[in-house]
């Protein structure tokens, strides 16, 4: 009968092949877990690096981030499809789709979507904000970024001297033996404080001490945009250079939309007092009253300064045209060609053909983006515009604020 014949083997050589797998396998590579990882950045208002890692060749993840705005929920989201290596990095890959559509470390931040809150208290006040990361099989990673408020490393006090309504700004522990530069700021067509001091505590947040004020719509100042006296800016600008730390060679005016044609004046007309301007969305134009076109804006000495009633095709008087050639620092322009208050493009490019020096202006010219340009970036508020593109607008802030703190920085020096 046919026998079955088994090869024997020794069983010190099977222990021995036993060991060698355990140790084989002990060795060999484990796959990562898919993390969120999360670096700081240089940059105004510290932009963020933030990859996700460990997710596998091709796997379709989705990035949801949540947060609360003056006790309400916000959310923005993204669908990506991992690298070879298994990695989504925000700064170089677009989404598939969400809220935000192309390569951008800080689309979960500004595309939040439901975000109505504004004004000081939303803008300055730190929060948390939750990334998750989940595929098909659940959720698989998530973290918590703190985003500091953009004011909470700033002090600020009201200032009523001179008549003032106005807030100063500066930042926490404020080196007065240093001298910095400093910034008079105010705002547009809306009028009052609110705005102003908002810009103010941003000026504050990057380390520039900063008076806001306001020059209509408040106790006793005009209630419109109309023969508003040239003096509340000069009362303005006499307190700040009196200010212990202020370089009184180096300040500045900011002034937002109706506002910029004012900062604009201010640095050509007063170079002894003012070193350059940030003019967003502004004019080189002295424009006429608002509403009442049919008077003027501005008065100095009780005197009315001749303006021009701005209308399409309309050649302004050479009266009325501000000086920019005499401006003796550096100006910041930047205009939006989706803006629906005003041409602020055209006027931005009319202003930029009249500085003798094309080296002392930055302009900011950004398509598609709207009106609402000097809020500090990375934040969901005030993108939904008539036409514009909220990503456009977005992209408009970053650039700005980014020129900004150059030219302060510079000016430092």
């Amino acid at each position: 009968m046919a026998s079955r014949r088994r090869d024997h083997v020794p069983a010190v050589a099977l222990l021995l092949t036993a060991s060698l797998l355990v140790v084989a396998a002990c060795s060999a590579p484990l796959e990562p877990e898919p993390a969120i990882e999360v670096v700081p950045q240089d940059g105004p208002f510290d932009p963020l690096a933030i990859t996700i890692t460990g997710l596998g060749a091709g796997r379709e993840v989705r990035l949801v981030a949540t947060t609360e705005y003056d006790g309400t929920a916000v959310s923005s989201h993204a669908t990506f499809v991992a690298d070879d290596d298994g990695r989504v990095d925000l700064a170089t890959d677009a989404p598939t789709e969400g809220t935000w559509a192309a390569a951008d470390a800080m689309g979960p931040f500004w595309s939040m979507v439901d975000a109505d809150a504004s004004g000081d208290a939303a803008l300055s006040a730190d929060h948390d904000v939750r990334l998750v990361v989940s595929a098909e099989s659940g959720e698989l990673a998530e973290t918590v970024v703190e985003r500091r408020g953009y004011g909470a490393d700033v002090d600020v006090q009201d200032v009523t001297e001179g008549g003032m309504v106005a807030a100063y700004a500066v930042p926490a522990g404020f080196a007065t033996g240093d001298p910095t530069p400093a910034v008079l700021v105010f705002s547009g067509s809306d009028g009052g404080l609110s705005y102003a001091r908002v810009a103010a505590r941003n000026l504050a947040a990057l380390g520039y001490p900063a008076l806001a004020i306001s020059y209509f719509k408040g106790p006793g100042q005009p209630p419109a945009l109309e023969n508003v006296p040239v003096e509340t800016f000069l009362t303005g600008l006499e307190w700040l250079r009196a200010q212990p730390g202020v370089d009184t060679e180096r300040v500045f005016t900011f002034g937002v939309s109706r506002g910029g044609e004012m900062a604009l004046w201010l640095a050509a007309n007063r170079p002894d007092e003012v070193y350059g301007a940030f003019a967003p969305t502004g004019s080189a134009n002295l424009l006429c009253g608002h509403p009442n076109f049919k008077v003027t804006a501005w008065t100095l000495g009780g005197v009315a300064i001749p303006c021009h009633a701005f209308s399409p095709g309309a050649v302004p008087p050479p009266e009325a045209l501000v000086d920019v050639g005499a401006i003796v620092g550096p100006t910041v322009l930047a205009c939006g060609t989706a803006d629906s208050v005003w041409a602020a493009c055209p006027l931005l490019t009319e202003a930029m053909a009249r500085f003798d020096d094309p080296t002392q202006v930055r302009s900011v010219v950004q398509e598609d983006a709207g009106h609402f340009i000097a809020l500090a970036p990375y934040q969901p508020f005030s993108l939904k515009e008539g036409v514009s593109v909220p990503a456009a607008t977005h992209q408009a802030r970053v650039e700005f604020w980014d020129a900004v703190e150059e030219v302060l920085a510079q000016a430092r020096q």
